[in-house]
């Protein structure tokens, strides 16, 4: 794939804040479809795009990336890591040139050599960043040299309050602190826990299950907007498209889980 560009903003999606105000409203999302998934990705936690309609996707139990046709709905097995198939809570999915990668919630990251290549069975390495005891990892993103990794829930106490986004380079012995924001300073948030990232052009997406809501950010941390998702019961996977659209994906309560795809943002102004 093509690296995005660097000058890059941060968007969130996250819900009315925990004291129960409304945030900062931005231009709604214009619905363009909905694809139902089998029963065997009702945990779908991670989503990446290959091409102009079509995205992998993760669950959070086995290392299977499923390929997913937008155009029309086909769902088929891509590739799964191991035999057996690895076991692990998997939280996010990305693609740096033909290998994907996938990260776990302890910041476990697994790299499919060639996953786009065809092969079942790719060859895999496995590398630290020993975020397990700074935070859970929910959300990975490739941003043209590294990976970003955004904390849903952050250990530290001095950590507790903020927005914190990490940054990872292939050959790094750990991740380093990317972006750390005080929470007070988004809107009036007391609450956050992203559940998923994407980057796009000027914005990076963060999607947060628990209170689903649109935040955008720049790169700083400054608040630029903010919109509330609606018809969203776990969003927790983001991705947008070559096309500026915006896929999420939902896990299922009973069934499969769920992809939901709006226009682009600029469409709707």
């Amino acid at each position: 794939m093509t690296p995005w560009p660097r000058h890059l903003a941060i968007v969130l999606l996250l819900g009315t804040s925990a004291c129960g105000e409304p945030m900062p409203s931005a231009a709604s999302l214009s619905l363009v479809q909905r694809i139902e998934l089998p029963d065997t990705m009702r945990e779908v936690s991670g989503l990446a795009a290959v091409a102009q309609d079509r995205l992998i996707a993760v669950t959070d139990e086995l290392a299977t990336v499923y390929a997913i046709d937008l155009g029309t709905g086909s769902v088929e097995v891509l590739f799964s890591l191991g035999d057996p198939i690895v076991a692990a809570d998997f939280e996010g999915i990305a693609v740096a040139g033909q290998d994907v990668w996938l990260v776990t919630s302890e910041g476990k990251l697994y790299r499919a050599v060639n996953g786009l290549a065809g092969s079942s069975r790719p060859a895999y390495e496995v590398f630290t960043t020993r975020l397990k005891k700074r935070c859970e990892v929910e959300g990975l993103t490739f941003d043209s040299t590294q990976f970003l990794l955004a904390c849903k829930e952050n250990f530290g106490k001095e950590d507790r309050d903020r927005l914190m986004i990490y940054s990872w380079s292939p050959g790094a012995s750990r991740a380093e602190v990317y972006l750390s924001r005080p929470l007070r300073e988004l809107g009036s948030m007391h609450k956050l826990n992203p559940s998923g990232l994407a980057i796009a052009g000027d914005s990076i997406h963060i999607v947060a299950a628990r209170q689903t809501t649109l935040l955008e950010i720049d790169r700083s941390g400054n608040l630029l907007g903010a919109r509330t998702l609606v018809g969203h019961p776990q969003p927790e996977g983001i991705e947008v498209m070559p096309d500026g659209s915006i896929v999420i994906a939902d896990e299922g309560k009973s069934g499969g889980g769920r992809l939901t795809r709006y226009a682009p943002v600029n469409d709707n102004d």
